[in-house]
């Protein structure tokens, strides 16, 4: 309960701690009203969509947080092997998919006492909450440029660039790109970045139909006959849009390099060593089934 006022007074509202703690708003409101009645007084003053601690609270929020901190000390004492507890992870939307089911499964049969928040966003977002510390890791296209020291990167997946279309077309790619509806991966993403760059090489300049920063959508429209694209081959397109024709492989240059950023502090850390060998043995394995596919 405690943790959860100290995270309404941090956010802001109810609904910003919820999301922190992965309950729903009505789960920490409960836990808010316990308080106040074992307590006797109110805490929190709700003022439209937000909630500020009032002036008792603000007395308590000290020594809430050292209650809170004594807690967490205690439970680390007890977790003698350190096997045991919370990584919060943001991760990219195809991961979801494709690096995420085969974790989880692995995790439960290998690793019980690890819990994972699983926070989806887009790299450039996950990257900013990694450093902003509000997450503890990140499942998220390779950034392009040199990370702050207090990450580490852990490369996992490369995923190779490739024409999408409804049919299979019988002209060279900059043909088809050149003479059909573009639906453009969104040029401000890091993937996006990628398919640009590829253009830009080849001196095409397209005016796109539509920009998105959804890779799915992009297959479903491509699958609907309403253009073509250029996207990273992850391996839940398929499952999205199964009647798309993908190209070979565009150069290798064009890879969207998919990796784990995580905290340079935890790299001797027990459960995190668990962690990353965990999600490097899944990954590997996805790449194993992509080339038994493709041979």
């Amino acid at each position: 309960m405690l943790e959860s006022l100290l995270l309404v007074a941090q956010e802001g509202s109810i609904a910003g701690a919820a999301r922190r703690q992965g309950l729903t708003p009505a789960a920490v409101g409960q836990r808010i009203q316990a308080l106040e009645a074992e307590l006797g007084f109110q805490l929190l003053e709700r003022v439209g969509h937000t909630s500020r601690p009032t002036e008792a609270c603000l007395r308590l929020l000290p020594h809430a947080r050292e209650v809170v901190a004594l807690a967490n000390h205690l439970a680390e004492k007890a977790d003698m092997d350190g096997m045991t507890g919370l990584i919060r992870v943001g991760v990219i939307s195809t991961l979801f998919q494709d690096l995420i089911p085969p974790m989880l499964r692995r995790i439960n049969a290998e690793l019980p006492g690890l819990r994972l928040h699983l926070i989806p966003g887009t790299s450039m977002e996950l990257y900013s909450a990694f450093c902003r510390d509000e997450i503890d890791a990140a499942l998220i296209v390779e950034p392009h440029f040199e990370v702050p020291k207090v990450a580490l990167i852990e490369p996992l997946l490369a995923e190779p660039l490739a024409l999408i279309t409804r049919a299979k077309p019988d002209r060279p790619v900059e043909e088809v790109l050149r003479d059909s509806s573009y639906l453009r991966y969104d040029v401000n993403s890091w993937g996006g970045m990628i398919a640009e760059t590829f253009l830009r090489d080849r001196g095409l300049k397209l005016d796109p139909m539509v920009e998105l920063d959804s890779l799915e959508t992009i297959a479903i429209l491509v699958g609907e006959g309403l253009g073509v694209s250029l996207v990273p081959c992850w391996r839940g397109l398929d499952r999205f849009a199964p009647h798309v024709h993908v190209s070979e492989p565009l150069p290798a240059d064009y890879d969207r390099r998919l990796c784990l950023m995580y905290p340079n502090k935890n790299r001797n850390d027990p459960l995190w060593i668990a962690f990353r060998e965990l999600a490097t043995d899944c990954a590997t394995g996805l790449a194993r089934e992509a080339a038994g596919k493709d041979g």
